[in-house]
């Protein structure tokens, strides 16, 4: 399955390679692609992605990435 989210706070490479990071933590993704110019995070993953833990995840590392459907 395939989810695309904004993260309208994420302005570098450094905030790209947070969520890279967090979304590794989270087995049932198979891929992650940040898009810094349109602000959105592409994410492959399985049925059973826990979508709501991965944006609370995503959220705790600062008000910037603040998680919004796309």
């Amino acid at each position: 399955m395939r989810t695309t989210v904004s993260i309208p706070g994420m302005h570098c490479e450094s905030c790209s390679m947070l969520v890279k990071d967090v979304s590794s933590e989270f087995p049932t993704i198979s891929s992650v692609t940040v898009d810094l110019k349109s602000k959105q995070v592409t994410l492959e993953h399985e049925d059973d992605f826990d979508q709501d833990a991965w944006k609370k995840e995503i959220e705790s590392l600062g008000d910037t990435y603040a998680v919004h459907a796309a």
